[in-house]
Protein backbone atom coordinates (compact mmCIF):
# COMPACT_ATOMS: atom_id res chain seq x y z
CA UNK A 1 0.00 0.00 0.00
CA UNK A 2 1.41 3.59 -1.22
CA UNK A 3 2.04 5.90 1.98
CA UNK A 4 -0.27 9.27 1.43
CA UNK A 5 3.45 10.42 1.69
CA UNK A 6 6.47 9.44 2.24
CA UNK A 7 9.82 11.37 2.98
CA UNK A 8 13.00 9.54 2.52
CA UNK A 9 17.38 10.79 3.73
CA UNK A 10 15.93 14.30 3.09
CA UNK A 11 18.63 17.08 3.57
CA UNK A 12 17.51 20.28 3.35
CA UNK A 13 18.22 23.79 4.93
CA UNK A 14 18.23 27.29 3.98
CA UNK A 15 21.96 27.83 2.92
CA UNK A 16 23.90 25.92 0.36
CA UNK A 17 26.18 23.70 1.66
CA UNK A 18 24.76 24.68 5.53
CA UNK A 19 21.66 21.70 5.95
CA UNK A 20 19.51 22.06 8.99
CA UNK A 21 17.80 18.78 8.47
CA UNK A 22 19.95 15.82 8.05
CA UNK A 23 18.57 12.63 6.25
CA UNK A 24 15.74 12.42 8.02
CA UNK A 25 12.88 10.15 7.04
CA UNK A 26 8.96 9.30 7.96
CA UNK A 27 6.03 7.62 6.68
CA UNK A 28 2.28 9.02 7.13
CA UNK A 29 -0.87 7.08 5.96
CA UNK A 30 -4.19 8.41 5.13
CA UNK A 31 -6.22 9.31 8.00
CA UNK A 32 -3.20 8.91 10.57
CA UNK A 33 -1.47 11.75 11.98
CA UNK A 34 2.22 11.74 12.84
CA UNK A 35 3.34 13.50 15.17
CA UNK A 36 7.13 15.57 14.88
CA UNK A 37 8.87 16.18 17.95
CA UNK A 38 11.78 17.57 19.25
CA UNK A 39 13.71 20.14 20.83
CA UNK A 40 14.27 23.73 20.15
CA UNK A 41 16.76 24.21 17.19
CA UNK A 42 15.84 20.49 16.04
CA UNK A 43 14.95 20.94 12.44
CA UNK A 44 11.24 20.38 12.98
CA UNK A 45 9.92 23.18 10.93
CA UNK A 46 12.16 23.24 8.52
CA UNK A 47 11.11 19.65 7.98
CA UNK A 48 7.81 20.55 7.37
CA UNK A 49 8.59 23.47 5.25
CA UNK A 50 11.10 21.59 2.94
CA UNK A 51 8.60 18.33 2.65
CA UNK A 52 6.06 21.43 1.76
CA UNK A 53 8.11 23.22 -1.02
CA UNK A 54 8.97 26.47 1.19
CA UNK A 55 12.90 25.56 2.31
CA UNK A 56 15.63 24.33 -0.31
CA UNK A 57 16.28 20.16 -0.31
CA UNK A 58 19.71 19.79 -1.35
CA UNK A 59 18.75 15.81 -1.25
CA UNK A 60 16.69 13.17 -0.79
CA UNK A 61 13.01 11.97 -2.06
CA UNK A 62 9.27 13.00 -1.02
CA UNK A 63 6.83 10.94 -2.25
CA UNK A 64 2.81 12.74 -2.50
CA UNK A 65 0.67 9.11 -2.97
CA UNK A 66 3.68 7.57 -4.69
CA UNK A 67 4.53 10.90 -6.93
CA UNK A 68 7.86 12.43 -6.45
CA UNK A 69 7.56 16.46 -5.55
CA UNK A 70 11.07 17.49 -4.58
CA UNK A 71 11.46 20.32 -6.94
CA UNK A 72 7.87 21.19 -7.37
CA UNK A 73 6.48 24.50 -6.41
CA UNK A 74 4.71 25.20 -2.98
CA UNK A 75 1.69 26.15 -5.41
CA UNK A 76 1.83 23.40 -7.62
CA UNK A 77 2.23 20.78 -4.36
CA UNK A 78 -1.05 22.39 -3.17
CA UNK A 79 -2.99 21.67 -6.53
CA UNK A 80 -1.36 17.85 -6.16
CA UNK A 81 -3.08 17.20 -2.54
CA UNK A 82 -0.24 18.79 0.09
CA UNK A 83 -1.61 21.55 2.65
CA UNK A 84 0.49 23.52 4.54
CA UNK A 85 -0.35 25.54 7.83
CA UNK A 86 2.40 27.69 8.88
CA UNK A 87 2.94 28.66 12.40
CA UNK A 88 2.77 32.51 11.36
CA UNK A 89 1.52 34.54 8.69
CA UNK A 90 -1.08 32.22 8.05
CA UNK A 91 -4.38 34.52 7.35
CA UNK A 92 -5.16 37.60 5.74
CA UNK A 93 -6.05 39.58 8.95
CA UNK A 94 -7.53 42.63 7.13
CA UNK A 95 -10.10 40.28 5.08
CA UNK A 96 -13.42 38.60 6.54
CA UNK A 97 -13.15 34.85 6.88
CA UNK A 98 -14.99 34.39 4.02
CA UNK A 99 -12.66 36.28 1.74
CA UNK A 100 -9.60 34.19 3.44
CA UNK A 101 -11.44 31.03 2.10
CA UNK A 102 -12.50 32.39 -1.29
CA UNK A 103 -8.93 33.43 -2.02
CA UNK A 104 -7.61 30.39 -0.84
CA UNK A 105 -10.25 28.14 -2.73
CA UNK A 106 -9.66 30.30 -6.22
CA UNK A 107 -5.81 29.97 -5.86
CA UNK A 108 -5.97 26.32 -5.56
CA UNK A 109 -8.19 26.03 -8.27
CA UNK A 110 -10.96 24.50 -5.83
CA UNK A 111 -14.57 24.98 -6.49
CA UNK A 112 -15.66 27.49 -4.27
CA UNK A 113 -19.22 27.96 -3.49
CA UNK A 114 -18.72 24.45 -2.43
CA UNK A 115 -15.85 24.13 -0.33
CA UNK A 116 -16.60 27.13 1.19
CA UNK A 117 -19.68 26.01 2.49
CA UNK A 118 -18.33 22.78 3.73
CA UNK A 119 -15.23 24.01 5.54
CA UNK A 120 -18.20 26.35 7.25
CA UNK A 121 -20.27 23.00 8.12
CA UNK A 122 -16.97 21.58 9.55
CA UNK A 123 -15.99 25.16 11.47
CA UNK A 124 -19.61 26.44 12.81
CA UNK A 125 -17.89 29.06 14.34
CA UNK A 126 -16.23 30.37 11.25
CA UNK A 127 -19.33 30.57 9.54
CA UNK A 128 -20.86 32.24 12.34
CA UNK A 129 -18.07 34.86 12.05
CA UNK A 130 -17.97 34.80 8.00
CA UNK A 131 -17.69 38.63 7.74
CA UNK A 132 -15.75 39.64 10.42
CA UNK A 133 -11.95 40.52 9.43
CA UNK A 134 -9.63 37.36 10.64
CA UNK A 135 -7.30 39.52 12.37
CA UNK A 136 -10.22 40.02 15.11
CA UNK A 137 -11.22 36.65 15.58
CA UNK A 138 -10.00 34.75 18.81
CA UNK A 139 -6.20 32.62 18.72
CA UNK A 140 -8.08 29.37 18.14
CA UNK A 141 -10.85 30.80 15.94
CA UNK A 142 -7.71 32.26 13.99
CA UNK A 143 -6.08 28.79 13.91
CA UNK A 144 -9.24 27.40 12.87
CA UNK A 145 -9.37 29.38 9.93
CA UNK A 146 -5.34 28.85 9.15
CA UNK A 147 -6.49 25.27 8.96
CA UNK A 148 -9.96 25.90 6.44
CA UNK A 149 -7.70 27.50 3.95
CA UNK A 150 -5.61 24.73 3.72
CA UNK A 151 -8.46 21.93 3.77
CA UNK A 152 -10.66 23.94 0.77
CA UNK A 153 -8.32 22.53 -1.42
CA UNK A 154 -8.99 19.03 -0.03
CA UNK A 155 -5.79 17.96 0.31
CA UNK A 156 -4.78 13.97 1.00
CA UNK A 157 -1.83 15.32 3.19
CA UNK A 158 -1.92 18.39 5.84
CA UNK A 159 1.24 19.36 7.43
CA UNK A 160 1.00 21.86 10.56
CA UNK A 161 3.72 24.01 12.13
CA UNK A 162 2.71 24.56 15.49
CA UNK A 163 -1.02 25.03 15.78
CA UNK A 164 -0.49 25.22 19.49
CA UNK A 165 2.00 27.93 20.02
CA UNK A 166 0.30 30.84 22.15
CA UNK A 167 -2.89 29.06 22.57
CA UNK A 168 -4.33 28.46 25.77
CA UNK A 169 -4.72 25.12 26.62
CA UNK A 170 -8.44 24.82 26.18
CA UNK A 171 -8.28 26.71 22.99
CA UNK A 172 -4.94 24.16 21.75
CA UNK A 173 -7.13 21.43 22.51
CA UNK A 174 -10.15 22.61 20.90
CA UNK A 175 -7.80 22.59 17.54
CA UNK A 176 -6.74 19.41 18.42
CA UNK A 177 -9.89 17.94 18.59
CA UNK A 178 -10.48 19.31 15.40
CA UNK A 179 -7.32 17.91 13.97
CA UNK A 180 -9.02 14.42 15.06
CA UNK A 181 -11.83 14.77 13.40
CA UNK A 182 -9.86 15.51 10.02
CA UNK A 183 -7.99 12.63 10.19
CA UNK A 184 -10.67 10.27 10.65
CA UNK A 185 -11.88 12.00 7.51
CA UNK A 186 -9.01 10.43 5.90
CA UNK A 187 -6.77 13.14 5.63
CA UNK A 188 -3.03 11.93 6.63
CA UNK A 189 -1.97 15.03 9.43
CA UNK A 190 1.70 15.46 10.23
CA UNK A 191 1.66 17.75 13.40
CA UNK A 192 4.94 19.45 14.08
CA UNK A 193 4.25 19.95 17.94
CA UNK A 194 6.25 21.59 20.53
CA UNK A 195 3.54 20.24 23.13
CA UNK A 196 5.26 16.77 23.52
CA UNK A 197 2.04 15.39 25.79
CA UNK A 198 -0.68 16.71 23.97
CA UNK A 199 0.81 15.82 20.72
CA UNK A 200 1.18 12.19 21.59
CA UNK A 201 -2.08 12.09 23.30
CA UNK A 202 -3.54 12.94 19.46
CA UNK A 203 -1.18 11.57 17.23
CA UNK A 204 -1.41 7.60 16.59
CA UNK A 205 3.10 7.32 15.81
CA UNK A 206 5.62 10.05 16.13
CA UNK A 207 9.26 11.01 15.31
CA UNK A 208 11.91 12.77 17.18
CA UNK A 209 14.57 15.21 15.92
CA UNK A 210 17.75 16.07 17.06
CA UNK A 211 19.83 18.20 15.05
CA UNK A 212 17.83 17.23 12.12
CA UNK A 213 18.40 13.44 12.34
CA UNK A 214 15.61 11.24 14.11
CA UNK A 215 16.17 10.01 16.72
CA UNK A 216 13.03 8.01 17.96
CA UNK A 217 10.45 6.69 16.44
CA UNK A 218 7.64 4.50 16.77
CA UNK A 219 4.40 4.36 18.23
CA UNK A 220 2.92 7.23 20.38
CA UNK A 221 1.67 5.72 23.38
CA UNK A 222 4.66 3.59 23.76
CA UNK A 223 7.45 7.05 22.72
CA UNK A 224 5.21 8.72 26.07
CA UNK A 225 6.18 5.73 27.88
CA UNK A 226 9.86 5.85 26.82
CA UNK A 227 12.82 6.87 28.93
CA UNK A 228 14.91 7.87 25.94
CA UNK A 229 11.94 10.41 24.91
CA UNK A 230 13.51 13.28 27.68
CA UNK A 231 17.35 12.41 27.05
CA UNK A 232 16.15 13.71 23.62
CA UNK A 233 15.26 16.58 24.43
CA UNK A 234 18.14 16.89 26.78
CA UNK A 235 20.81 15.96 24.53
CA UNK A 236 21.20 12.48 25.51
CA UNK A 237 20.99 8.95 24.54
CA UNK A 238 21.90 7.11 21.58
CA UNK A 239 19.87 7.26 18.30
CA UNK A 240 17.65 4.49 17.36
Amino acid sequence: MTAALAVHDLVAGYEPGLPIVRGAGFAVEAGEILAVLGPNGAGKSTLGKAVAGIVPVASGSVRLAGREIVGDPAHRMARLGLGFVPQTDNVFAELPVEDNLDLAAAVAGAPRARRIAEMFALFPDLGRQRRLDAGRLSGGQRQMLAVARALVAAPRVLILDEPSAGLSPKLAQLVFDKLAEIARAGVAIVLVEQNVRAALALAGRAIVLVEGRVRLSGAAAALAADPRLGDAFVGRGEAA
